[in-house]
Parts: C-alpha cells; structure tokens; sequence
C-alpha cells in the first residue's frame, strides 16, 4: 500500500538575525531540518490554546476553594465569639437572682476586655503560633509554604 504524502503549502516569515543565529546552530547540533522545527514550535504554540483554557478552570476551581476557605474561617470566627460570650455569662461569680443584672454586666466587660486584648495583638503582628515552644508546630514539611520558616513564622513587617 503506498504511502500518502503529506501536502505543505510554503509560508515566508522573517526573524531576527540573533534567533535566526540560534536556530541554525541548534538544527547543525541536533541534525534536525529548520523546517521540523518550526513546524514543531508552530503546532505547539496552536496546541497551548487547549492547555490555556485547562489552566484557567483550574485556577477557577482554587479560587473557589479559597473563597470557600474564607467563608469557613468567618464562620468560625463567629461561632468562637459567640462561645465565649456564652462562656464569661455562663462563669460569672454569683449569679443568683437579685444579682443577676450585676453578673451579666460582669461578663459583657470580661468580654469586652478580651475583645479589645485580641485586637491589640492581631494589630501588633502577634499570632497565636508565636506561643508556641519550637518544634511543637511540627516537621518542617507540615509548615512548607504556609509562611514558617525554621526560627518560626516569618514576618512580612
């Protein structure tokens, strides 16, 4: 059975006389006709379109994942409030009857304060992972790329 050959249509284009250097050098090293690699780079860049768009959903789909994260942390940002407000009200001392106004107000400044504390130290930089003794975070690889460094969290100040 013969085999078919393959029609080309001839295209002329211009390079630059430095690229131009380079690809003959390349196709006397390699042994490879200018042609084959053209028509090589041609096909591979018209192929990259397909791989553009595969990489664009991917980075949909992350960003979506971090706005889910967001969310998350949010929610339970709020939930952890809410906690402790319930916990100063429910470990106030003596919360009998006639006191109870007293007590409640107790724990409304208690959480005020710790309000106010948290928001100091988030200002200041401070994090929680600062408290932390050294190696209590875990080998190097659980911190790779979350900011840690091996002296602790780097710092961006």
């Amino acid at each position: 059975m013969p085999i078919a050959k393959v029609r080309r249509v001839r295209i002329s284009t211009r390079l630059s006389v430095p690229l131009r250097i380079r690809l003959a050098k390349h196709c006397a090293a390699s042994g490879i006709s200018e042609r084959t690699i053209i028509e090589d780079a041609v096909a591979k860049y018209l192929d990259d379109a397909g791989n553009t768009a595969l990489l664009l959903r991917r980075l949909d789909r992350i960003e979506q994942a971090l706005a889910d994260g967001h969310r998350d942390v949010e929610i339970l940002s709020e939930a952890f409030g809410r906690y402790l407000r319930l916990w100063f009200t429910a470990h106030v001392p003596d919360a009998s009857q006639g006191n109870r106004s007293a007590a409640l107000a107790s724990a409304e400044k208690a959480y005020a304060w710790f309000s106010r504390q948290l928001a100091e130290r988030l200002s200041e930089g401070h994090r929680f992972v600062d408290d932390l003794p050294d190696g209590a975070g875990g080998g190097d690889e659980d911190t790779a790329g979350a900011g840690y460094s091996e002296g602790g969290p780097r710092r961006n100040a």
